[in-house]
């Protein structure tokens, strides 16, 4: 199966710096936001997402070998992360979230940290989410004391449990795997799509793309005629037919 992706990022209408990165190779995408207002967060985004795309184009024996692998990918990119905002006084207190998908044979399998997200397009049925948003409002959501409207709306929305570099150690989330079908689209975005973006119409874009550039255009200016008021980061993949 043909994998073809691409990604954009912009820097949104309010923000003065992009702190999200990210790496688009053969197997492995990543997705990364910078913490905003942390110090140097487009380091510790550039960092992570450096050192996870090492693993591209390596072999496994099977998913759950590739799963571990990430897995070791991603907490190693943490202490790096962490061990530069400890040794540089100027680059105290960074950080930054991580989604990643990486594709074995027909499979893709994820990891993540944070509040970027990823979601798949399959014919014949709605976009769907597969990350859990590590935020206090999330959590709200998780425990049943708000529904999915309410959470995006709320004023913990962007306020993060868990993501790279704030600690030693990090818990590490691994949705999936995702068995590709031929047609299914992947998205990875940074929180700035969400936050500027209808998921109903992140659907009909994603849908409508002809490819994975003119794809991530879309979303891109979607996001900026939403206001883009935080950095935006798309990368997209599509199985070939």
């Amino acid at each position: 199966m043909r994998i073809d992706a691409d990604w954009a990022t912009h820097v949104g209408l309010v923000r003065e710096g992009n702190e999200d990165n990210a790496f688009c190779g053969r197997t492995v995408f990543v997705v990364a936001d910078g913490l905003g207002g942390h110090a140097a967060g487009e380091v510790a985004s550039d960092l992570a997402a450096r050192r996870i795309g090492e693993l591209d184009g390596q072999s496994f024996a099977d998913a759950g070998d590739a799963t571990r692998a990430l897995v070791e990918a991603v907490r190693a990119a943490n202490q790096l992360v962490f061990s530069e905002s400890q040794e540089n006084h100027t680059r105290r207190g960074m950080g930054t979230t991580v989604t990643v998908a990486l594709c074995w044979d027909t499979e893709l399998v994820f990891a993540h940290a944070g509040d970027s997200r990823a979601y798949v397009l399959r014919e014949g049925e709605p976009l769907r989410l597969l990350t859990e948003d590590h935020t206090r409002a999330s959590e709200l959501l998780m425990a049943g004391h708000l529904n999915r409207e309410e959470a995006d709306r709320h004023p913990e929305r962007h306020v993060l449990t868990r993501a790279l570099g704030l600690d030693s150690d990090l818990d590490v989330d691994t949705p999936g795997p995702l068995a590709l079908r031929p047609g299914d689209r992947l998205l990875l975005c940074s929180d700035g799509l969400a936050e500027s973006v209808p998921e109903s119409e992140v659907e009909r874009v994603v849908r409508a793309g002809a490819d994975p550039g003119a794809t991530c255009r879309a979303l891109i200016g979607a996001a900026l005629n939403g206001g883009a008021p935080d950095n935006v980061t798309v990368l997209v993949v599509h199985a070939a037919t």
